[in-house]
Formats: C-alpha cells, structure tokens, sequence
C-alpha cells in the first residue's frame, strides 16, 4: 500500500490549534455537562426526526398554554430546544475533525508500524546471518512479541497482515 500521510505539521501549527482548543473548552466549559456512562445509558437521545417532534412540540405547547402540563417548565423546553439548536452545528464540526484528525493519526500510524515491522523483520533476518549489532537490535525490539514466543509460535506480523 503506497504511503498516504507525507507532511510534517509544524510545531507552531499544533501549538496554534492546542491554544484555540483550550480556547474553545474555556468558553463552552461553564455552559457544558458531563455525563457518566452510566448517566448516559439513561438518558432520551434526540435524533434528527426527535429534532424535529421537539420543535413542533415546542411551537404547539407556546401557541397554545391549554397544551402544557402544570409540572413541565415551558421555558425550560424552550432553553433545551435552542441548546440543542445552536451546539448541533458545533458537535457536527466537532465530530468531523475528531474523526480527521483518528483517520490521520490511524493512516500515520499503521505506515508507521508496517515500515517498523519490514525493518524488524530484516534486523531479525541479520541477526540470524550474524550481522554485527543486529543481534542486540533484535533482543531488543523483540520483547514487543514476547508473548509469542514458544511453542507454536507466532512469526512476527509482516506489514500487510499487521
């Protein structure tokens, strides 16, 4: 497979986007709530056609008071609803760079993780041919497979089944 992630980012690039992130968390932290799993296993989840019943809800219950039950808080509905409104187009901005930013560092990764495992799999070919130095080489990054050692041992994935 033809290696697909060619750039350095440079540190002042990831240092601009660290100080806006921490930007962003700070002016969104005091209005965000955290959920424990647990919590979140609980909770009614809106989809988008939830989106929707909720807004015509919303819409029905202010036209028309005779609709709302004395123990919902119709203001309270009408915050939830334009929480909901206005962070939707960030979570969606959110998600998309998060799953970027893992599609990047997955890329990078597995290309960096098959060119190791090509190398170590030539220091290990070196060593059994008594290269100097290819001997410590390989003791050394062959703890990585510790666990496949013995009987009916596993080889050391090549990079296209790693």
């Amino acid at each position: 497979m033809p290696n697909q992630f060619h750039s350095d980012i440079p540190a002042p690039v990831l240092a601009d986007v660290q100080t806006h992130l921490d930007a962003i968390k700070a002016a969104l932290s005091p209005y965000l709530v955290s959920l424990t799993p647990e919590e979140r296993k609980t909770m009614l989840r809106m989809a988008d056609k939830t989106v929707a019943f909720v807004t015509k809800t919303t819409e029905y219950a202010t036209t028309n008071a005779a609709f709302v039950p004395g123990f919902v808080d119709l203001a309270e509905l009408k915050q939830d609803s334009a929480a909901v409104a206005a962070l939707t187009p960030l979570r969606q901005q959110f998600e998309q760079l998060a799953l970027d930013t893992d599609s990047t560092v997955m890329t990078a990764g597995g290309e960096a993780y098959g060119n190791s495992l090509t190398i170590y799999n030539n220091i290990k070919f070196l060593a059994k041919n008594k290269q100097p130095g290819a001997q410590a080489a390989y003791d050394d990054l062959s703890q990585r497979f510790v666990g496949n050692a013995g009987a009916g041992r596993k080889p050391a994935p090549t990079p296209a089944s790693a």
